[in-house]
């Protein structure tokens, strides 16, 4: 897989803390939030909210006295934090998994600056950060990768020459190549590998964007604009050059968003559906005639696949109708914008500051987070298995990790009572549903077999060529796994982000290293802190077996059809009153939530919830007020309004005081212990409560 580009998330796990991430976005969520920018002119409106304020925004807080907890228990146990907290420069947020990763990222970069282990692993990682570090070098090189690339893409002819181009992924690097090719797990048998031909991202992101543009398609716009005028003329262009660009490029992105999935479209039940479309070779080759879309796959080194996964036939088609001489220059424009988006962080002082600077025109943040710690953040995203191995070398977390897989498998146990003892499933459903638990993988804070980089020198390489031969060197190791087993004992995320997954494809429940830290775990702290924070997150996670996108997968990970009609049935009821009940939530005026985008984590936090509780009633002295508090503080988070209406628009998660103050007030634990009734801001009749589990 190419880096610095990130395909549609179709097979990826479902996560459950890190709030917002843009489903096509071309940068990490780390990458975005570096920036300095001033606030628009007009403030955007953020008041009107209703039942509760938005919270999660500093602007909502100022003289806003601390509300009862019976009518807004987020911002009430919250009050102290979201009042006196501020966001981190370069970030645009804060939130209890951020202040977990700032603790992971300390330790860190100690690691990276400090060891002197001469383990292949810890060299290649600190040999990258570095290079990141070396200004001299970055500086004396300047512009020079981009404008290498720039004059190739300016001296293209012919399509046939850019095919040559974008099909030869040294040449390319950096370079947006119109579709992706990845190598996955295969929705249909989870043990075997297949090819996955994917869009690649659009410049605003969200293909809707280009129908009716928001107030996020045009901050990307502004993004991409400050960016080309700030690049462009380095790399012998004028400023003048960079809008008629850009409009040229959304303009071709504009014929190609017809066709697209929009964010809206992923975040469906129903995708899973869509995109599960198994093409031959020869298949592929017939859909793709003009754009050559089988000799990417070979480029990659996909070539010897025998089957490929087109996530969208619909688009390639229209690729293919628009991918022309006629359009050459605009196709041109488009690539070179992706080749200045995502080189520009690698190169001079000049570069980065300029990428910084758009990044948060985007997110709305200001200031920049140390080099050292963008450095890592780098090192991370680009080599996590070498940088996961390191830190377990420097860190020893066998403790943690007992004590996590003791607290899953109680939980499991729990939530295996609690699907027998659900009256709405049939029989036929419930023996498949306990049956899928029963097989549930268990992969708790790190695994114990990694892929290998022993293959990987970095040493006397600049920041740009160490990027592209780590590059190389992971599509390598994707080409050999071509029509090969999948080997589930290696896990394919990296261990140090403060989140957890639910992954569909090997029905595992994920809950790794980066989340396990203060102020959300520690050892020696009290159950009910324990179950309000990781219990809670581990019951979620299960929960996402079961909720309407991971209950389409077998307890294999295979996408099949488990449940009766009547079963499938009285779910989608169950979910259309809780997609019913979210969507008249107000976030302010004139925007509500989407309560089909975020049905499935609103779903996974109540079931959590539920089955803690499950557990707590088992325990005639458990403190529910300290296990409540511990929950609404699970999702305590302030951001910019940019960022926070991002998310509100754009991710499957509700927004940190909805997600708290909802899915609470689904209880009777909950409102007997702070005494809620009818006329209080926090009371739910149990008539209109939404538990789907």
């Amino acid at each position: 897989m190419k880096l610095f580009r990130k395909a549609v998330c179709i097979l990826s796990a479902i996560t459950l803390v890190t709030g917002c991430a843009s489903n096509t976005s071309q940068q990490t969520p780390a990458e975005t939030e570096a920036a300095v920018q001033e606030e628009p002119a007009d403030t955007p409106v953020t008041s009107g909210g209703n039942p509760w304020l938005d919270t999660d925004l500093k602007e909502n807080l100022v003289d806003l006295e601390k509300p009862s907890e019976k009518d807004d228990f987020y911002c009430a146990n919250n009050y102290e934090w979201l009042t006196t907290v501020a966001i981190p420069a370069g970030k645009s947020k804060i939130s209890g998994t951020q202040e977990v990763k700032i603790g992971t990222d300390k330790r860190a970069v100690d690691l990276l600056e400090n060891s002197t282990e001469t383990d292949h692993n810890t060299v290649l990682v600190q040999t990258l950060y570095k290079a990141i570090l070396d200004w001299d070098s970055r500086n004396a090189l300047g512009t020079e990768p981009i404008r290498e690339t720039a004059e190739v893409i300016k001296h293209i002819g012919s399509i046939d020459e850019l095919s040559d181009f974008i099909t030869d992924p040294d040449a390319s690097f950096g370079v947006s190549s119109l579709m992706l090719a990845e190598i996955s797990a295969s929705m249909n048998d989870a043990d075997k590998y297949i090819i996955v031909l994917g869009e690649d991202s659009f410049l605003l992101e969200d293909a809707a964007e280009y129908t009716e543009r928001t107030e996020y398609g045009q901050r990307c716009y502004d993004s991409v604009l400050y960016l080309l005028k700030q690049i462009l003329p380095a790399i012998g262009y004028t400023e003048e050059d960079a809008q008629p660009m850009l409009e040229e490029a959304i303009a071709f992105e504009t014929k190609l968003a017809e066709t697209a999935y929009t964010s809206a479209d992923q975040m469906r039940p129903d995708f899973a559906a869509k995109i599960n479309n198994v093409m031959t070779p020869e298949e592929v080759k017939n859909l793709s005639p003009v754009y050559p879309l089988f000799r990417l796959a070979e480029g990659y080194g996909f070539g010897d696949a025998g089957e490929f996964m087109v996530i969208n036939p619909e688009q390639v088609k229209r690729l293919n109708e628009v991918y022309t001489e006629e359009n050459l220059e605009a196709i041109k424009s488009l690539l070179t914008i992706s080749c200045i988006r995502n080189m520009s962080k690698m190169l001079d002082q000049a570069s980065y500051d300029a990428w910084v600077e758009a990044g948060n025109i985007k997110s709305g943040s200001s200031g920049k987070q140390s080099d050292e710690t963008a450095a890592f953040d780098t090192v991370r995203n680009s080599l996590h298995e070498p940088m996961d191995q390191a830190y377990l070398a420097m860190y020893d977390y066998s403790e943690t990790k007992a004590q996590v897989i003791e607290l899953i498998h109680e939980i499991i146990a729990q939530y295996r009572i609690m699907l027998e003892n659900e009256d709405w499933l049939t029989e036929e459903t419930r023996k498949k549903a306990i049956e899928k638990l029963d097989h549930m993988r268990i992969n708790a804070v790190y695994p114990d077999k990694w892929k290998d980089y022993s293959g990987l020198d970095l040493a006397g390489r600049s920041y740009p060529d160490s990027m592209k031969a780590i590059d190389a060197y992971r599509r390598k190791l994707d080409a050999a796994d071509v029509n090969g087993t999948v080997d589930h004992d290696i896990w394919a995320f990296d261990i140090l982000e403060p989140n957890a997954y639910y992954n569909p494809l090997d029905n595992s429940i994920n809950i790794i290293l980066g989340l396990l830290g203060e102020p959300l775990y520690e050892q020696g702290q009290s159950r009910e802190v324990l179950m309000g924070t990781i219990g809670t997150v581990i019951g979620h996670e299960i929960s996402h077996a079961f909720d309407p996108s991971g209950a389409q997968y077998d307890k294999d990970g295979n996408f099949n059809n488990w449940w009766t009609e009547e079963d499938r049935t009285a779910f989608q009821k169950r979910a259309d009153r809780l997609i019913a009940y979210y969507n008249g939530i107000t976030i302010w005026e004139g925007l509500n939530v989407i309560g089909e985008n975020i049905q499935g984590e609103a779903v996974a936090d109540m079931g959590g919830l539920k089955v803690m509780l499950a557990i707590a009633a088992e325990d005639p002295s458990f403190d529910y007020d300290l296990f409540f508090r511990t929950v609404a503080l699970l999702f305590r988070k302030i951001s910019t309004q940019p960022y926070e209406y991002m998310c509100a628009t754009q991710d499957s998660h509700p927004l940190p005081y909805i997600r708290a103050n909802v899915t609470l007030a689904q209880f009777d634990e909950f409102q007997k212990t702070y005494g809620i009734t009818e006329g209080d801001g926090m009371y739910l009749a149990p008539e209109d409560r939404v538990l789907v589990w």
